[in-house]
């Protein structure tokens, strides 16, 4: 028995001694690739372990977790993007221009300046000493200056007929009046200095009002009228045209009165144009005459342009044939109420 185990002890070490002198190392086998990475042994620098043939053979290596293995990382240490090779963006002032591009980086500005700040302190568009007031914004027009409104009404004071007064835009400025008492408010009163009936606008009972003053117009409650196919104004609207110019003479702030003449769609648009025009032409000339001054009334003719309904009926032609007496809007910011 014990023979019989020596004999298996000396099979076993000579079986041994064959196999260990069977092993080669890697170099003994250029050719292979031990580690099945796709990179011969004669060029894995990491025969053994498997890696891609970028780093010859050996796994990648990332200090800094950027994503650049550190074969070919620039800064190994410190992360950045492939495109800088693995180094950081610098950007001291943190305002997302690098320093190697930020003409101004200690100081935070935009990109469209290459990193340096806009130099508008009031944020009104103008820079530098392009701003007239670089503390207070206002319009390019005024050089980055703003308005005047001594009144704080909302009016300008370049617009403001009352400018120490706080006012109305809609009355251009001033507050409401009623200088003679008679409960109907100057800006709508035909006759302001003299004591009226409300339902007669503001004038005596005996002096039929027939122009009402709106907020953007002076209402009409009859029609201009002209002879056929002229621009002769017929004596009937005398007296309406003569209540117009009354009411424009006790309201010099009604100013420019815009004269509109229109006609309806029937003739040679062009020849309706130049009737309309000389239409309008008729009605300023009439008000000059009753003395009201040239340079407060404009007059202009659109012929079939601007219809307020439709030209397929009767009803609507008649109306579409008409004379407006447009008041320009108020000037100024938006308007608000003052207080009380």
């Amino acid at each position: 028995m014990t023979h019989a185990l020596r004999r298996l002890a000396l099979l076993a070490a000579v079986l041994g001694a064959l196999s260990s002198g069977c092993r080669h190392a890697p170099e003994d086998r250029p050719t292979e690739d031990d580690d099945k990475d796709g990179v011969l042994n004669a060029d894995d620098a990491c025969p053994g372990t498997r890696g891609p043939s970028e780093t010859r053979g050996c796994p990648p290596k990332d200090t800094d977790g950027d994503g650049v293995d550190d074969s070919v990382d620039k800064c190994a240490r410190s992360a950045g993007p492939a495109s800088r090779d693995g180094c950081p963006v610098r950007d001291v002032d943190e305002d997302g221009v690098e320093d190697s591009r930020d003409a101004c980086p200690r100081v935070v500005g935009v990109l469209e300046r290459q990193g340096c700040p806009v130099e508008d302190l009031d944020r009104d568009g103008l820079e530098g000493e392009a701003d007239k007031c670089p503390e207070e914004a206002g319009p390019a027009s005024r050089e980055g200056c703003p308005e005047q409104d001594a009144d704080h009404d909302g009016v300008p004071d370049a617009s403001d007929a009352c400018p120490e007064e706080e006012g109305f835009p809609t009355l251009r400025g001033c507050p409401e009046r009623d200088a003679d008492g008679d409960s109907v408010m100057d800006h709508r009163d035909n006759c302001p200095r003299e004591p009226g009936a409300p339902d007669n606008q503001g004038c005596s009972p005996r002096q039929r009002q027939l122009v009402i003053i709106r907020q953007d117009r002076l209402e009409l409650r009859e029609r201009i009228a002209f002879e056929s196919g002229t621009a002769t104004l017929q004596a009937r609207s005398f007296p309406l045209l003569d209540n117009v110019a009354r009411v424009l003479l006790a309201h010099p702030k009604l100013s420019p009165l815009l004269v509109e003449s229109h006609t309806d769609n029937r003739g040679d648009a062009a020849t309706n144009r130049a009737l309309s025009q000389a239409r309008a032409e008729a009605v300023r000339d009439y008000l000059v005459g009753q003395g009201v001054p040239p340079n407060r009334l404009d007059a202009r003719g659109h012929g079939p342009d601007r219809p307020v309904t439709s030209n397929e009926t009767s009803q609507g032609r008649e109306a579409n044939r008409r004379v407006d007496l447009l008041l320009p809007p108020p000037s100024g910011p938006t308007p608000r109420k003052p207080g009380r």
